[in-house]
């Protein structure tokens, strides 16, 4: 776990599952630097596009002084891709691949787990970390599905996280706040993401349910100095609007300078 001073990023996600058509990616650029933000998420589905572009996006987020914290990758048997991606990310300056999709059933198991740590193997290859994201539907949803698939797998290759809006949609009978206590110690991204039953994941950072200002107390404890990267699934305001709101709201609990 990195020690210091957090950093403040922005997932594409907001703005757009898909911004490989480059006037809406430089939108939300644009727009995650004006709020403050000083890094980014992004999406496989969008990369493509800058494959053979690679010097002309990294000009694009230095001058927007943005970094490229994560990339989120859905995980296949093709490991070619994974490849192909981790070489572009790390040619980026960028840090960890977040594998998430819809990697099987509990009876696949055994099969999927290895695949998994595969893809971290890869990464790890151009000095990226990979964690994997814990989440609705996914293999390991559950507070104790994702506690066991930690503990079946090499730190060095699958990296733990937390998705505190995820966490408190489906850790049933724990917490988001509770899953960091138990696990602050390999935990190495974070994602501030808020549930509440009428909003779903549509939800500004601070108007679910989740106790981010237990988090904020604990990510302090600690010594927190990763990744806080704000995501969510997007609310009936503009993207700008809303994730300016979870920014405020964030530097104020975590007790940041403005």
């Amino acid at each position: 776990m990195t020690r210091g001073r957090p950093r403040i990023g922005i997932s594409q996600l907001v703005w757009g599952f898909d911004l490989s058509r480059p006037d809406r990616w430089i939108q939300f650029l644009d727009e995650a630097s004006e709020i403050g933000y000083e890094g980014i998420l992004a999406f496989d589905s969008t990369l493509p596009f800058w494959y053979n572009r690679p010097t002309e996006l990294k000009r694009m987020l230095d001058e927007r002084k943005l970094a490229l914290a994560a990339v989120i990758h859905r995980p296949s048997l093709d490991f070619l891709a994974t490849r192909r991606l981790a070489r572009f990310v790390a040619d980026l300056g960028g840090e960890r691949l977040v594998l998430s999709s819809r990697d099987g059933r509990q009876a696949d198991w055994s099969i999927v787990v290895p695949l998994l740590e595969r893809h971290g193997q890869i990464a790890a290859e151009y000095g990226l970390r990979c964690v994997y994201h814990h989440h609705t539907g996914w293999i390991a949803e559950t507070m104790e599905q994702y506690e066991r698939l930690l503990a079946q797998t090499e730190r060095r290759y699958l990296g733990a996280m937390l998705d505190c809006g995820h966490a408190t949609k489906d850790f049933v009978g724990h917490s988001a706040l509770e899953f960091y206590q138990r696990h602050h110690e390999i935990v190495e991204y974070v994602e501030f993401k808020d549930w509440s039953p009428a909003t779903d994941l549509r939800t500004e950072v601070g108007r679910g349910t989740c106790d981010f200002a237990g988090l904020a107390q604990a990510l302090k404890e600690h010594q927190y100095g990763g990744w806080i990267v704000v995501e969510q699934n997007g609310t009936d305001r503009t993207p700008k609007e809303s994730s300016a709101e979870s920014y405020r709201y964030i530097r104020d609990t975590l007790g940041l300078p403005g």
